[in-house]
């Protein structure tokens, strides 16, 4: 049974990426119809089910309103994923002053081809016990799975990293290979099965190579 089967279990948030530019893909990707549905709605819809409640990050509040999906705007537009994840860290830190929220974060691209609930047992913190927002020092900031490839998402982020990754910020950190060399010291990462490995689409190419292989 997950840690979050029960009423009492504090709102968890995940956060959909969906600001950049989808150039290499022609158009956007979050709103690509996979399963006659958007994209980023069929990914919150398998969140949801999961027991996360879903926010979209991207350059317009208002962007997939329509969606009934609330947007969080990038913290600055144009500058890649850790933009996005210094944007959902805050909205958390705004969550939590005015109900009970688990103070970890997840993020994940809007090109993620689907949602697997295993991930979210594969992705528990050490420190899931205890939800009050308070770890110790020697405990983990960031989770996430090892792969052979860099893999960066999906992961966990908890909201004692955002002065961190402010610092980061402003030394010039854009990219999540930097964002992720920044946190090693503070960062825990997981065996994952090749059967359920996460992936995502950059092209139609690939998006279609995904939608003839788990048709």
């Amino acid at each position: 049974m997950s840690h979050f089967d029960n009423e009492t279990s504090p709102s968890r948030f995940a956060y959909i990426l969906a600001g950049g530019k989808s150039s290499r893909f022609g158009s956007s990707k979050a709103l690509v119809s996979t399963a006659d549905v958007p994209q980023i709605q069929r990914l919150a819809q398998e969140l949801a089910a999961d027991s996360w409640q879903c926010v979209a990050v991207s350059q317009n509040a208002y962007e997939f309103q329509s969606l009934g999906l609330r947007t969080v705007v990038d913290h600055e537009p144009d500058q890649g994923p850790v933009a996005g994840i210094l944007a959902g860290l805050n909205d958390l830190r705004s969550e939590a002053q005015s109900r009970s929220v688990w103070p970890w974060a997840l993020f994940i691209p809007c090109d993620l081809w689907n949602w697997d609930a295993r991930w979210t047992e594969g992705l528990r913190p050490p420190d899931i016990a205890s939800c009050s927002g308070k770890i110790a020092s020697e405990t983990v900031l960031l989770v996430h799975f090892r792969a052979q490839r860099f893999s960066p998402f999906p992961c966990l982020i908890h909201r004692d990293a955002l002065p961190m990754l402010h610092q980061s910020w402003d030394r010039g950190c854009r990219s999540m290979r930097q964002l992720f060399e920044e946190l090693a010291p503070a960062s825990l990462s997981r065996e994952l099965s090749t059967e359920y490995l996460p992936e995502s689409f950059n092209t139609l190419e690939e998006l279609k190579r995904l939608q003839r292989e788990r048709s």
